[in-house]
């Protein structure tokens, strides 16, 4: 069976690949769609509940 590395070989074995890689353009568009779909569908939630409000 294999040993489980211990929690210093992990530290070690981190700290070692400290290399961070940047985004692709394509990343940064995806990103950047997403968050703005986002912001856009909770503007258009915020306004239609303030046109149809329930009153429960």
């Amino acid at each position: 069976m294999s040993q489980q590395p211990t929690h210093a070989e992990l530290k070690q074995e981190l700290a070692a690949t400290k290399v961070v890689e940047p985004l692709l353009p394509i990343e940064k568009k995806l990103i950047a769609g997403s968050l703005i779909t986002g912001i856009a569908l909770l503007v258009v939630l915020v306004v239609v509940n303030h046109l149809f409000p329930l009153n429960v």
